[in-house]
């Protein structure tokens, strides 16, 4: 049995009554035998793979021993501040003048590689190796021996091709939102986690305690706002570039950039920087648009803690974009990238079939209506509300700072949150681990499933899916039936379920 395995099965528990000195020590001291360790490869290098690096790191468990993404290394990606992110792994690394006099956002696999072996070499006593790097995730997995998980932090058309990959080679695979940006592809993840014991975790549940649903579900059991009727949830996004047309000019591929490694299963186009870094989140066939950038964080609790099916229909709205075509103002009918705001209405049952709720999704500056008696003369930028027959909840969009809004509030002020103080925060255990991260590294070794686990997030990202094809339809009302994952009512909509997968990429 080699390492791998027996991290995997949990099998060596018990087994050894002799526990070398060097082991003892180790784990006094909040470290980790080498044996025990989760050994990772880290695929993806860009701006968010980099910001979530930090408790990766900070895990004395787990070890990075390879990254991979097909940009070795530039600096025009794109971040939320000009400096931030450099100034964080500044700070991360005790580099006050790294990357000092170079101009602009740091990314790639060289980027990456150069972090963990400087934080490695600072803060893991003894440590003296090196972290393999390649364009090509599959090269690592083909070569370093005994890797026992992966981080996926690709862009969203990569994630279905790459996690049913590596859980088929036996890694565990934590993975950011979505598990795929096409319906059937994210089926597929879903459907392989829930077949192997790997431990899964999607990126978007670390957030799952934020707000405070829990006084929220016990007004709604109390009849404080009626019988629930909709549940609304609005964004301010997009907040990249969306383009409402697909370039024409033709920039070369960057040096160092594998721009036919990128593309992966998606269908070979040109180059243009308006595919990659965070603008890709904006296209159909490489993103999943805001819906699916921020909807998960806000939505997952709400599915779980209501027991709600995926979405058994859908009908969106959005806004036009109008050009000129000979000097004659035309609407640009786009099925190639997402729209600057949108509204989604998808019809929701419950898992127990007593019924269904409206969910209603609004971006790019679209929200509800105030509900009657709102304090205040509109809804903040972004938010959720819980509306009833009979009153409505409102509250930030993590579920944050809920309030009742309706003639019976003042009849259940006395109810109160269960949830303890400060869970909203994110955990830190005494070794610097993140409570979430050191779930599924338990689950790595005791072979468990965790609320985080893929398959636990199938209804949501079913959900979200099926709103992108309505998008692509023009915004028509599509009926959809999870039994089969088909769209019953129109055949050239539910053929958008899925993508033309290019050679070498099938699932």
């Amino acid at each position: 049995m080699d390492r791998r395995t027996f991290i995997s099965t949990g099998v060596g528990l018990g087994v050894f009554s002799i526990v070398p000195n060097h082991v003892i020590a180790a784990a006094s001291k909040g470290m980790v035998a080498p044996s025990d360790k989760i050994t990772m490869v880290h695929i993806g290098c860009g701006t968010e793979g980099l910001n979530e690096i930090n408790p990766l790191l900070q895990s004395p468990a787990i070890e990075i021993v390879g990254v991979a993404d097909p940009n070795r290394e530039s600096y025009d990606y794109i971040h939320w501040s000009e400096y931030g992110l450099r100034n964080q792994l500044r700070e991360l690394i005790g580099e006050p003048a790294w990357k000092e006099g170079i101009k602009g956002i740091p990314g790639g696999r060289n980027v990456m590689k150069e972090v963990i072996e400087i934080y490695y070499r600072k803060n893991r006593p003894g440590y003296k190796g090196t972290i393999a790097a390649a364009e090509d995730y599959r090269e690592l997995l083909d070569s370093i021996k005994d890797v026992d998980a992966v981080k996926i932090m690709s862009p969203d058309h990569l994630h279905a091709y790459q996690a049913c990959d590596c859980l088929s080679r036996g890694k565990h695979v934590i993975m950011h939102k979505p598990l795929g940006n096409k319906m059937t592809e994210a089926m597929k993840v879903a459907d392989l986690a829930k077949s192997f014991s790997l431990s899964t975790f999607m990126m978007a549940y670390n957030s799952y305690h934020t707000g405070d649903l829990d006084l929220i579900k016990r007004w709604i059991d109390a009849g404080a706002i009626g019988t629930l009727k909709e549940v609304h949830n609005w964004s301010n996004r997009p907040v990249w570039p969306q383009y409402p047309v697909i370039p024409t000019d033709k920039p070369p591929v960057p040096d160092g950039f594998n721009w036919d490694l990128w593309l992966g299963p998606a269908e070979m186009r040109d180059y243009h920087p308006y595919y990659t870094h965070a603008t890709f989140r904006g296209w159909y066939e490489f993103g999943a648009g805001a819906l699916a950038d921020m909807g998960y964080y806000s939505m997952l609790p709400v599915f779980d803690i209501l027991k709600l099916d995926s979405a058994t229909s859908v009908r969106t709205r959005f806004s036009r974009v109008i050009g000129l075509k000979n000097n004659v103002p035309a609407t640009i009918v786009n099925d190639y990238s997402y729209p600057m705001a949108a509204a989604y209405k998808f019809e929701v049952p419950y898992k127990d079939g007593s019924g269904q709720i409206l969910f209603e999704w609004h971006d790019g500056g679209m929200k509800p209506q105030a509900p009657e008696g709102y304090e205040e003369d509109d809804l903040p930028i972004e938010g959720m509300m819980f509306l009833g027959d009979k009153g409505a909840i409102v509250s930030g969009f993590l579920r944050q700072d809920p309030v009742l809004v309706g003639n019976q509030a003042s009849l259940y002020k006395h109810i109160k949150s269960n949830k303890q103080e400060g869970s909203d925060r994110l955990e830190v255990l005494p070794d610097g681990t993140e409570a979430w991260l050191q779930g599924w590294i338990d689950r790595c070794k005791n072979g468990k499933k965790g609320f985080g686990s893929f398959e636990n997030a199938k209804e949501v990202n079913e959900t979200f899916n099926l709103g992108s094809v309505s998008l692509m339809c023009q915004g028509k009302k599509l009926e959809y039936n999870p039994e089969t994952r088909t769209i019953t009512n129109d055949a050239e909509a539910n053929k958008l379920l899925t993508r033309k997968m290019r050679k070498g990429y099938e699932i």
